[in-house]
């Protein structure tokens, strides 16, 4: 009886990994979950995501504490510097409507810019050599877009408006700016209007002010907090 139970048992195991076997070879044999796993099993990234709009592959997981899985499609996630382009159609749209002109100073519509040289063609071309205002702001402090604008004024320019080119937040902070005096109604809700909704992209919104967390189900983030470097990964 023990050796029949014994046989049994390994028919059973047996059968099943011959079933689980074209799963493992098939996720294998798929290239794009193979360069997906990579920046986890190599650069230990603790997941990733890809979605094509009809797939959704997935690798490692959410948070390395709880070992949660990776969100699917409907994860959230910032969209950091992808924010340029609203921000830059914004400001076309503006200009289609004769509310704001290419080659206006910046600061027709930016106080702040008043007797400045460049203009709201070289904030969106980023040829405006202003300084990285992120470098030089005290993270440990809340400010403004006025405050972090002073600070990048206040510092040597990097080259004169329209001689090369950069990549600074600070001609997009302006961009907000010129989208806030010259829509009337500021840029979170211009951008909202005039492109988010339009295009029905009802899961992408502004974080309110403040707004530190991320709305619905998303993956940790790991970094390190810039104002405490010391502290090592935060979320």
């Amino acid at each position: 009886m023990h050796r029949k139970r014994l046989a049994a048992a390994v028919l059973l195991a047996a059968a099943l990994t011959g079933a689980l076997a074209p799963v493992a070879v098939a996720r294998s044999a798929d290239p794009v979950q193979r360069q997906l796993d990579l920046p986890v099993t190599r650069n230990g990234v603790p997941g990733a995501l890809a979605y094509d709009g009809r797939v959704t592959r997935t690798s490692g997981v959410a948070d390395r504490v709880s070992g949660r899985h990776m969100p699917r499609e409907q994860g959230r996630f910032g969209v950091a510097s992808n924010t340029k382009a609203f921000t830059a159609t914004a400001v076309m749209r503006l200009v289609a409507d004769g509310r704001v002109r290419l080659d206006d100073p910046a600061g027709v519509h930016v106080p702040q810019l008043a007797g400045h040289a460049v203009t709201v063609r070289q904030l969106l071309k980023q040829t405006s050599g202003l300084p990285e205002y992120t470098e030089l702001v005290d993270r440990t402090e809340p400010g403004t877009p006025e405050e972090y604008l002073g600070l990048a004024l206040a510092a040597e320019p990097v080259f004169g408006p329209g001689d090369d080119w950069g990549y600074p937040n600070t001609d997009h902070l302006a961009l907000g700016m010129v989208i806030d005096e010259a829509s009337g109604v500021g840029f979170r809700t211009y951008v909202e209007r005039t492109i988010l909704r339009p295009l029905h992209l009802h899961d992408t919104y502004w974080p309110a002010p403040g707004e530190l967390t991320l709305r619905g189900p998303h993956a940790r983030t790991y970094g390190v907090h810039p104002a405490f470097p010391e502290a090592g990964s935060w979320t």
